[in-house]
Formats: C-alpha cells, sequence, structure tokens
C-alpha cells in the first residue's frame, strides 16, 4: 500500500477496536515507545479517567504517567473539559505527567488548556505518524510500500461465538489457583511461557512443562483476563506474550486486597461466559442433570473435537461448571454427574 492508503488502512483497523482493546493498544504503544515500568491497565470502572498507568524512570527523573485513551471516530472532537477533568484525576491521584491519546483531534480550548497543565496530546495524525513510524502494527516493505501487520493484530483476538467452536476454546487447564499464578506471574512482567513457567515451579514446587504452563495463559485468556499481546522470539521460536486485561487487573486487584468473595463472584461471571461452558449450561438449565458422558456429547457436536481428545476434554469442562457454586457433582467418571441447583445464586 501507499503511505497514504496505509494510513487510511491503519485508522480503520485501530477503529474497529472496541473501546477497552484500543486502552490495550495504548498501553502496547507506550510500552513500544517508552521506557517504562508497572504498565499496565488501570483496574476499576472508577479510575477518574486515568485508562493505563506507567512509571516512568530516566538517569535525571523518575515519573508516575497517567495516560486517558479516547477512541473517537474522526470530527468528534475531544474538547476544554475533557482536560480539566483528567488535570483533576492526575492531581487527584498524585501523577506527575499525563497524556490523552486520540484517534481523531482536540480543540483550540483542548490544547491551550494541556498546554497550561504541561498535559501531552497525541491525536489522530500523531498516532498514525507514531506507529507507522515505529512498525506498530504496520511494516514498511520495499519501494516505501507498508502492509499491515497481521501478527500484531492478532493480538486483539477474542475467543469467537461462532458456530462450531475452535479447539483451541475449549479449556484444557482445571486448576484456577494455577490460573490465579498464571495472573500473578504476568502482572510482575513474567508474561512469556519460558517466564511463566519458571514461576509456576518456584511458586508450586512442581516440574511444569511449558506447553502445560501456556494451557493457563489460554484458560486466563477464555475467562476474558488475559490478553495476547504479542508474539516475541525466544531461542530462535516465537513465544506468545500476554497481558492482563481490565477485567484481569480487576480480578488480581481483588485477590491482592483480600476480597475473596468479590473476586469469586468475579471468577464465576467469567466461567459461565466462556462459550462452550455457556452452551453445555444452557443444556444443564434445561434437564437439571448432565452425565460427563453427555457432556462428552455436547463437546462433540459443537467444537471442533473429535475422537478420544473429546472425553479428556469433558472432564476439564466438567471441573469448570462444577466449580460454579450452583452446581454440585456426584459420581465419577463417564457417568459422573452435573446437577444444577436452583435458587438464588447469593444463596450459594
Amino acid at each position: 500500500m501507499q503511505p497514504a492508503a496505509a494510513r487510511d488502512r491503519l485508522l480503520d483497523q485501530i477503529l474497529s477496536l472496541d473501546n477497552e482493546q484500543f486502552e490495550q493498544l495504548c498501553k502496547m504503544l507506550i510500552e513500544r515507545a517508552e521506557q517504562t515500568r508497572d504498565l499496565e491497565l488501570t483496574p476499576f470502572r472508577g479510575d477518574g479517567g486515568i485508562d493505563v498507568h506507567a512509571i516512568v524512570d530516566r538517569d535525571l527523573f523518575h515519573a508516575s504517567l497517567g495516560v486517558q485513551a479516547k477512541q473517537y471516530q474522526p470530527g468528534n472532537t475531544v474538547g476544554v473539559n475533557t482536560l480539566r477533568s483528567f488535570k483533576g484525576a492526575l492531581t487527584d491521584q498524585n501523577y506527575h505527567i499525563g497524556t490523552v491519546i486520540t484517534t481523531s483531534s482536540f480543540t483550540d480550548g483542548a490544547k491551550a488548556s494541556a498546554k497550561k497543565d504541561s498535559i501531552r496530546l497525541i491525536d489522530g495524525d500523531r498516532l498514525l505518524d507514531i506507529m507507522m513510524g515505529s512498525e506498530i502494527g504496520i511494516l514498511e516493505v520495499e519501494g516505501g510500500q507498508f502492509e499491515m501487520d497481521s501478527e500484531f493484530w492478532d493480538a486483539f483476538q477474542q475467543p469467537e461465538d461462532t458456530d462450531v467452536i475452535p479447539s483451541l476454546e475449549v479449556p484444557q487447564a482445571d486448576n484456577f489457583d494455577v490460573v490465579r499464578l498464571v495472573l500473578q506471574a504476568v502482572d510482575d512482567g513474567l508474561d512469556m511461557k519460558p517466564k511463566i513457567t519458571g514461576y509456576l515451579e518456584r511458586e508450586t514446587g512442581n516440574d511444569w512443562d511449558p506447553r502445560q504452563a501456556d494451557y493457563y495463559g489460554i484458560a486466563g485468556w477464555l475467562l476474558g483476563f488475559l490478553h495476547k499481546e504479542q508474539r516475541v522470539e525466544v531461542d530462535g521460536r516465537p513465544v506468545r506474550r500476554w497481558g492482563l486485561t481490565r477485567a484481569g487487573e480487576e480480578y488480581a486487584e481483588l485477590l491482592d486486597r483480600g476480597d475473596d468473595q468479590r473476586a469469586r463472584d468475579r471468577l464465576h461471571e467469567a466461567i459461565r461466559d466462556v462459550e462452550i461452558v455457556s452452551r453445555i449450561y444452557e443444556q444443564l438449565e434445561q434437564a437439571d442433570v448432565l452425565e460427563r458422558q453427555e457432556i462428552s456429547g455436547i463437546i462433540e457436536a459443537e467444537t471442533e473435537l473429535s475422537g478420544s481428545t473429546v472425553p479428556r476434554r469433558a472432564q476439564t469442562v466438567g471441573q469448570w461448571l462444577a466449580a460454579l457454586p450452583e452446581v454440585k457433582t456426584s459420581g465419577s467418571g463417564s457417568t459422573e454427574e452435573y446437577r444444577l441447583v436452583r435458587g438464588n445464586l447469593d444463596d450459594f
């Protein structure tokens, strides 16, 4: 693509993201453009307008950075009231510096307010300049042409709502305590399979196969707690990096604060939203009781899986169901029963 067409295509791609994905994009942009630590999406909706947090360390200064992301259509400008509110959020939360990133533009009043308060503004044109100049999401090829970096945009892939569920979206990890450890590892910056594997070995005292450790990263992705940030090369092989989503940040924050009940509630909501669990749950609501062999039948009918893999995945999916407070189990093997106990979920 010619540069002008590439800019248009890149903007269309950015605008196709949902709001949280755009915030993730801004986080990834900061990661590639600045030397930071503690870079994360802010965990709670009541964040006062701060979407991304980071610490900027330099030889001569140290500062906390707050970023607000505004995904607006071109022509829908960011005004002075937004800048004033953002300044207030920076002050209230003790940030030293702030940046507002938008896909559109800023009014003259907003620019004047930002200049007065030393807030950096990144409008849509500047955002595209940074991404194209640094080859973030787009690659420059021979002859000054550009092509989209499909691998970069794969980071925003989410579990699909399709008729036939891909095999990747049928969980293989069955221990939610280990899922929590993986989220903690990613939160601590240990965000690639080899580092996650080492973290799990240290925390559990057991040996871990890297592929098995990755199953738990995929489980976090299915739950909406992790997103696929990018692929990097480790020892000449591509390795997926993970990043916490806002839901993941919220869940990790609840665990850190010792708010166990709200953390469990958040986990249960996430389990129910996983597509294969949702479909089995619907049939459980109709029948009240399902045997594991019936779950195997649903998996075989609703997913890409077949053969001997199906019973193994059915056992794991059964454990995800059994993690829900309203689902009780009895028996074992292929005739293990999963019974739905009716009533108010607050009673469980």
